[in-house]
């Protein structure tokens, strides 16, 4: 079950599904190794199925190169401590959210952990809101943005684009779909993949467990 109460999120932006024509210029490109035809010859004979079909077959032969050539892009909100996770996926290109632009944040603009009891939950957003008033001390007394963000956490949300091909989303989801990933990203991970179940290219990505 997803969990909604860490506020995160993940959506497509505008041009951020794969269309059926990357689809059929993937596979295509696969072909041109494998056939002795020109791609000039092959490539008007390839629809959507023929595409899926060849597609699957590929990785189902670890021949995974072709998938570089099928681009997602997603828009993501989560806290810092996992955007650093995120980052670490080198073969992916990320816009951030910038912190050296003085913000006025508030106790939403800070990841709760789904672990924290609800008991506590009211100590643990007055310890967030004396994060958010030590930021604007230090604003008030003059110093800069570079100065103050110091004494933001890692707590605090930020937001993401991603693009990612699909060779290396399928690395992101063996790695982060996994018990043992931390739990924010691991929710980043099912969100994402909820948007593919919903476009229908999972065929991309059933062979990886989800955990």
């Amino acid at each position: 079950m997803t969990d909604t109460s860490m506020n995160i999120r993940a959506r497509w932006t505008k041009s951020g599904i794969p269309t059926e024509q990357m689809l059929i210029d993937a596979a295509a490109a696969g072909m041109v190794s494998r056939k002795d035809e020109p791609y000039g010859e092959f490539v008007e004979d390839i629809d959507i199925a023929r595409a899926k079909n060849f597609l699957k077959k590929m990785i189902g032969y670890g021949h995974e190169s072709v998938l570089e050539h099928i681009v997602f892009q997603f828009w993501l909100s989560m806290s810092r401590v996992a955007s650093h996770q995120l980052v670490r996926h080198r073969m992916a290109s990320y816009t951030q959210m910038s912190l050296r632009k003085e913000r006025d944040l508030s106790t939403e603009d800070f990841v709760i952990p789904p672990a924290i009891k609800d008991e506590d939950r009211s100590e643990w957003l007055q310890d967030t809101q004396v994060v958010i008033d030590t930021y604007r001390k230090w604003l008030d007394k003059g110093y800069d943005v570079d100065v103050a963000r110091r004494k933001i956490t890692q707590e605090a949300r930020t937001d993401l684009v991603m693009t990612i091909n699909a060779r290396s989303l399928r690395n992101f989801f063996s790695l982060r779909a996994k018990h043992d990933a931390d739990f924010e990203i691991r929710e980043v991970a099912r969100r994402m993949y909820q948007l593919i179940e919903e476009e229908e290219l999972t065929f991309l990505f059933e062979d990886i467990g989800f955990e």
